[in-house]
């Protein structure tokens, strides 16, 4: 079969995230199994990727930027694509790419969440209104009548609410590489407590917030570190807001890691953080588990999902709580660990933090 991908990102741009593993992940494995795959999305406009490569089979197309994007897609699908594949995979990232309108093959509608409130956290007056009315308002007409995947029951939920047929949408989860070996090679935790976020650093994902929080987390927990590892468009505010917080000494913002350094990360953590307003589903989350670490996030779409609380990690809902449950967990590590994963009990022996650190 010959598959086409719209996407906003590669695997390889600079602000990749947890969608573009996801579809990634997918196109190798069909890429792998004999079909012809095409991915075309947005150019990196910083450190200018090749205009088309082929990545593990997968030949990715790369043109135009965050919002021209979508004019290139129309122009290359009208002038070359058309005819010459059997279907089409729509990721919509908040931005349709409006693909019924300009082509009849077969279509599959991928969304990773519902943005809503998002649009103000992220885009400026009137961005954000124009964001907010296209998906809430617009999207659904053009898509409604398509199979979609969505990532999360919550996901699903929201786009029913926006007028889809509910029996038209599969829940297909998010997944995590790896079989569980990862946790039983780990040689044990950081020697201090260590708050790890990993991930994206946007403002609806709330990064800030754990600078806000760490002084109170240091009255009960003196010891207690925090490492922040990602890039995204306010990590220049979450550094300047750390340097200028009275828990600075504690505060380590590590920026972009490798996929080795990521996994080492996940696995020495004495707890995961996510405080963002709400994602698809929360696949650092998981990534944090298979390592052997619980996480704590707020009750909010996707994460009070792929958080089984009290087992995998904690809810809360408040910002108060958030700090009362990382100093519970920091306090009283064992706990979490002996009910994590089905009561296997994590090697004891800790390890002092790594050089790139």
């Amino acid at each position: 079969m010959r598959i086409l991908i719209f996407n906003w990102r590669d695997i390889k741009h600079e602000w990749a995230g947890g969608s573009e593993t996801y579809i990634f992940e997918l196109a190798k494995r069909w890429a792998k199994t004999g079909h012809s795959v095409t991915l075309f999305c947005g150019q990196d406009v910083r450190d200018k990727l090749p205009d088309e490569e082929n990545i593990l089979g997968i030949h990715v197309i790369r043109k135009g930027t965050r919002y021209s994007l979508y004019f290139w897609a129309f122009y290359y699908y009208v002038s070359k694509f058309r005819g010459n594949f059997d279907l089409l995979i729509d990721v919509e990232n908040g931005i349709p790419f409006f693909t019924p309108l300009f082509s009849r093959m077969p279509k599959i509608c991928i969304v990773h969440h519902v943005h809503n409130k998002q649009f103000f956290y992220e885009f400026p007056f009137p961005l954000s209104y124009v964001g907010f009315f296209a998906e809430q308002y617009i999207f659904p007409i053009f898509y409604r009548k398509l199979p979609v995947i969505a990532v999360s029951k919550t996901t699903k939920n929201e786009l029913a609410k926006l007028g889809f047929n509910k029996a038209r949408i599969s829940v297909i989860y998010n997944g995590a590489n790896g079989k569980g070996k990862e946790k039983k090679s780990t040689s044990g935790k950081f020697t201090h407590p260590t708050i790890l976020y990993l991930g994206r650093i946007k403002k609806y994902k709330r990064v800030d917030m754990l600078i806000k929080i760490m002084p109170e987390v240091l009255k009960h927990v003196p010891n207690a570190n925090m490492l922040i590892a990602g890039w995204g468009t306010e990590a220049s505010s979450v550094i300047d807001m750390s340097m200028r917080s009275i828990g600075r000494r504690k505060v380590k913002i590590i920026g972009p890691v490798s996929e080795a350094e990521k996994k080492y990360l996940l696995s020495k953590a004495w707890v995961f953080v996510n405080p963002s307003i709400g994602e698809g589903w929360g696949i650092s989350v998981i990534e944090a588990n298979l390592h052997g670490t619980p996480a704590i996030a707020f009750k909010v779409a996707g994460l009070s999902e792929s958080i089984q609380d009290n087992k995998t990690g904690l809810l809360v809902k408040s910002e108060k709580e958030l700090v009362e449950k990382i100093i519970y967990i920091l306090k009283n590590r064992k706990v979490m660990k002996i009910r994590f994963r089905h009561g296997e009990k994590l090697n004891e022996r800790e390890v002092d933090t790594p050089s790139f650190l």
